[in-house]
């Protein structure tokens, strides 16, 4: 069992690793395994933030891996050839594969989740108004297939300042940028986590939810995920 004392981990805006790509620029927010490299495609997933400063680029051609990509601030037209064709405004996704070529005209910031054929995922935006507390099931989801044995929530932050906390556990606060993470085995019960907007406008948290493997065996991920070091941040 997971112990639920080091199980909320922040990654912190000011960790995230910044780098250009044709159409601006990306932010990695976390990558799995930690020791990943996304320029190698050694990763299984990967959660990002990328702004698209250019009137009209091409996606980075990532075969084999599937993508989930929602809209954060903007209006984009995306262009998948061969397949479909969308337009999006925030906090609406669009589901599709690295394989495809893919155009995108318009300028936004969008949030990313890249999985390998080894996990599956999905996401959703969650709306929480000043002074409000919003309980999020951690248990309503259900692994696609029995081969995956981990669940990933990771809670990004967008626009203000959140308290968070699960049951009578520390609170912790996280800020616009931060990514909440909460991993458990896929048939713990662990309950619900808790947000309560602490600023004096709405915002919002996008919710990630990864399904996989562990690599070795389900503790040593859960460690190398959520170390005991990490409890206060």
């Amino acid at each position: 069992m997971v112990d639920m004392n080091n199980s909320i981990r922040i990654i912190r805006k000011s960790e995230s690793k910044v780098s250009r790509w044709s159409g601006g620029t990306t932010t990695q927010l976390y990558i799995y395994p930690e020791n990943a490299v996304y320029a190698d495609r050694n990763f299984r997933w990967r959660l990002s933030s990328a702004k698209v400063t250019a009137d009209e680029s091409t996606f980075t051609l990532l075969p084999g891996i599937s993508r989930i990509l929602m809209l954060i601030e903007g209006e984009v037209e995306i262009e998948h050839q061969g397949h479909h064709h969308t337009v999006l405004k925030a906090f609406e996704k669009d589901s599709f594969s690295g394989d495809w070529t893919t155009i995108c005209k318009g300028k936004a910031t969008d949030y990313n989740l890249m999985t390998d054929k080894s996990c599956s995922g999905s996401m959703e935006v969650i709306s929480i108004d000043t002074g409000e507390i919003k309980e999020v099931q951690l248990n309503d989801t259900k692994s696609p297939s029995e081969r995956f044995s981990l669940v990933t929530d990771a809670f990004y932050i967008i626009g203000g300042d959140v308290e968070v906390f699960i049951a009578d556990n520390e609170r912790q606060y996280a800020h616009d940028g931060d990514l909440v993470m909460v991993t458990r085995k896929e048939e713990e019960y662990v309950g619900q986590i808790a947000f309560e907007n602490c600023s004096d406008k709405k915002i919002n948290i996008i919710r990630t939810t990864v399904y996989y493997q562990a690599l070795d065996c389900c503790s040593y991920d859960i460690i190398k995920l959520f170390p005991g070091n990490n409890k206060a941040l």
